[in-house]
């Protein structure tokens, strides 16, 4: 191990090698700013002569260090990590450490003294017996020794076996060591007492002497048996669990949400959202926005005005709260379950998982499709990676991206929708980012046959576009013509030419450059549609029933990939 070199001006300086242990003689002379420093000493490690298996041990077994690791001259072991805060004779190795929660997991007393304490237990409170025929003797006429004094002897035998279940491993002792109280507490009440009137208490049942604070052995004298209140608070609290265990839906259900709501990595994984704060927003947004919201069943579904008679919700009676119908859609959306999967982990049908999906689809789609905006130059410039100082008038960078949808039965909407790129049935959609990587368009859904050029003609795109801005795009937007109506500059890489000395076509060195260039910076769109497609149900292929949800699905998403952290830092 390579440890810090014994410098002069490191003499008379220790500090403590337990790994994460931020311990310095040097802070003792600032204990303004390192208070907890007053109180802490250095203890060396034990000498090879003296206590050589003591010093293996210390830096192996206890302080985690690697077998050919020899402190140096200024190695330490602070007294933090000793119990009692020194190194004494019970406590000669280090025991406390961040790993085990600062827990000794040791004797607190060496083994011969704890075997000498236990004998004399043992002599002070086992019945004496002269010889084994007496003993027999006495257990033939019914007489049972152990009542001599049946509490004390069933105590000593607690003491002894946790004692030694502790010194073996850390923990609490054993079940065995339970059962043998409590053979021994029914084997003190059913013995005939030999004892006088004041050794009755010994009587008591040991389990409730060991259970005992130490407060309650203080106030012995008002305690009570439990009260009727209790009871009846205790019978409550068991009806209602066995209420909930009864019902195996809800107690899935409730389940399963625990588990995605339970940290930052969970919500990231069900959901998509970057963090845990992030989904609550959302989640009182969502719930607190329109109270009355009504199940979407199709566009028929709009004008509909039914309503329950108790409450205020339309539509049929709700079994899932809106939280956790919110749960439902974004698990769904993010990891494209099955709806049989849906189904079982929520207790209901699945028509009903249809409809609740499809509802807080539309539903968010309708709150959050303003919040992807085109940004003014003067933001997009502030906020410029440094990546683009050769394009820094860069405003968009625009892509097309495609998704797989099952094949339709008209003829002629397989023959719009059928993409010879993909050689599949596909969607076709163009997407906007800003050189950050947020995305600040998104079009609606044309069939897979659709060109680039038309769609970029008939989305809207070309409305933002303002005189002296540069669009970044690949080689198939031939849209210069368009952008020059509008004053604005298009960054392609540049076409190949025919060679004039043969077959073939070729680019200049100047040419090659360029395009290097602009494929290093246009390739963050890809990563963009990329981050997007994480969504795993507009990554599959969608069925021809769920077309409608396409376009909110896809703005939707593409609204939860600006919550996450930019795209491009540099």
């Amino acid at each position: 191990m390579v440890g810090r070199k014994n410098t002069p001006e490191s003499k008379g300086k220790y500090w403590c090698v337990v790994p994460g242990c931020n311990s310095d003689s040097r802070k003792k002379n600032k204990l303004d700013k390192y208070p907890w420093m007053e109180d802490v000493s250095f203890e060396p490690f034990p000498t090879k002569r003296k206590e050589p298996k003591l010093r293996a041990k210390w830096p192996i077994t206890m302080i985690r260090r690697p077998k050919e690791y020899e402190p140096l001259a200024h190695h330490r072991v602070c007294t933090k990590h000793f119990v009692g805060n020194c190194r004494s004779e019970n406590h000669t190795i280090p025991e406390l450490f961040p790993w085990n929660n600062y827990k000794s997991v040791y004797t607190t007393k060496p083994l011969s003294i704890e075997k000498r304490e236990r004998a004399m237990e043992q002599s002070a409170t086992a019945p004496a017996f002269q010889d084994k025929a007496s003993y027999a003797t006495n257990l033939t006429k019914g007489e049972n020794p152990l009542a001599l004094r049946p509490s004390t002897y069933a105590a000593s035998i607690i003491v002894i076996s946790v004692t030694r279940t502790s010194r073996h491993k850390c923990g609490p002792a054993p079940f065995a060591v339970y059962e043998t109280v409590v053979e021994s507490c029914k084997l003190s009440e059913s013995a005939p007492s030999t004892t006088t009137e004041t050794d009755h208490s010994y009587s008591r049942p040991l389990v409730d002497r060991f259970l005992t604070t130490s407060d309650d052995v203080e106030d012995k004298g008002t305690q009570t048996d439990l009260t009727s209140e209790d009871m009846n608070n205790t019978s409550r609290e068991n009806e209602q669990l066995k209420a909930k265990l009864s019902d195996k839906d809800a107690l899935l259900r409730n389940l399963f949400i625990e588990k995605v709501t339970k940290n930052d990595k969970s919500i990231q994984q069900y959901t998509g959202l970057p963090n845990l704060e992030t989904f609550n927003k959302i989640s009182d947004l969502t719930l607190k926005y329109e109270p009355n919201l009504k199940y979407w069943t199709g566009e028929h579904s709009e004008n509909e005005k039914s309503y329950q008679n108790r409450g205020n919700k339309p539509g049929p009676s709700r079994k899932l709260s809106r939280y956790q119908e919110l749960i439902l859609t974004l698990v769904r959306f993010r990891l494209a379950l099955p709806v049989v999967v849906m189904s079982d982990l929520f207790g209901v049908s699945c028509s009903r998982i249809s409809s609740i999906f499809s509802t807080w689809i539309f539903y968010m789609y309708f709150m959050f499709k303003d919040f992807i905006f085109w940004p003014s130059r003067e933001l997009v410039k502030k906020f410029m990676p440094k990546s683009f100082y050769k394009f820094p008038r860069t405003r968009a960078i625009i892509d097309c991206s495609e998704i797989f949808i099952q094949r339709p039965r008209d003829p002629s909407v397989n023959a719009r929708t059928y993409s010879t790129y993909k050689s599949h049935n596909t969607f076709k959609f163009l997407v906007n980012i800003t050189p950050t990587g947020a995305f600040n368009f998104v079009s609606q859904i044309w069939g897979g046959n659709t060109s680039d050029r038309y769609i970029t003609m008939n989305s809207g795109f070309l409305d933002y576009v303002s005189p002296g801005d540069e669009i970044m795009a690949d080689r198939g937007f031939t849209i210069r013509d368009l952008l020059t109506e509008r004053h604005a500059y298009l960054n392609i890489p540049p076409f190949t030419r025919k060679c004039t000395w043969g077959k073939g076509k070729y680019l200049t060195s100047t040419q090659i450059k360029k395009t290097r260039q602009i494929a290093n910076l246009r390739i963050h769109v890809e990563r963009a549609i990329q981050r997007l497609k994480s969504f795993k149900l507009i990554s599959q292929i969608l069925p021809w029933s769920m077309k409608s949800l396409v376009n909110p699905m896809i703005i939707l998403g593409a609204f939860f990939c600006n919550l996450k952290k930019p795209l491009v830092t540099k």
